[in-house]
C-alpha cells in the first residue's frame, strides 16, 4: 500500500491554489499553470495515455503565450478569434510541431494544416 507522500507524488504532487481573481496577464499566466498542474495531476489518476495527453498541449499553449507576452509584448488574453483587430499570438516551428505530435496521439487519423503567418 502506497503511503500519502507516495500516492501523491504518483499524482504529479499536491494540488496547487489558482489566484482568487488574476488581472494581469502575468497572473493569468501563473494560474494557468497552476490550472495545468492541477488537471495532470487529476489526468494520471485516469490512467487513459491520451486523456494525459491534453496536458502537454495545454502547458504549451501557456509557452507559447509566455514566449508571445515577453518578446512580442502580446496579451494573449485578447489574441483569440473571439476579439477581431488585436495581435495574435506567433507559433514556432517546433512549437506547432509539438502541437501536431500531441494531436497525432489523441486523434491518430486527424488531418492536421499549417498554421497561417500570424506575426502582425
Amino acid at each position: 500500500m502506497l503511503t500519502k507522500e507516495e500516492a501523491t507524488a504518483l499524482l504529479g504532487g499536491a494540488r496547487k491554489e489558482l489566484p482568487l481573481s488574476p488581472q494581469t496577464p502575468e497572473e493569468i499566466l501563473e494560474a494557468m499553470k497552476a490550472a495545468s498542474s492541477n488537471y495532470y495531476r487529476e489526468a494520471i489518476a485516469t490512467n487513459c495515455h491520451t486523456f494525459i495527453e491534453f496536458t502537454g498541449l495545454m502547458n504549451e499553449y501557456i509557452k507559447i503565450c509566455e514566449r508571445n507576452l515577453k518578446q512580442r509584448g502580446i496579451d494573449f488574453t485578447k489574441s483569440s478569434v473571439h476579439c477581431p483587430g488585436e495581435p495574435k499570438l506567433s507559433i514556432e516551428d517546433w512549437e506547432l510541431q509539438y502541437i501536431n505530435d500531441k494531436l497525432r496521439c489523441i486523434f491518430p487519423e486527424l488531418q492536421l494544416v499549417e498554421a497561417e503567418e500570424t506575426n502582425d
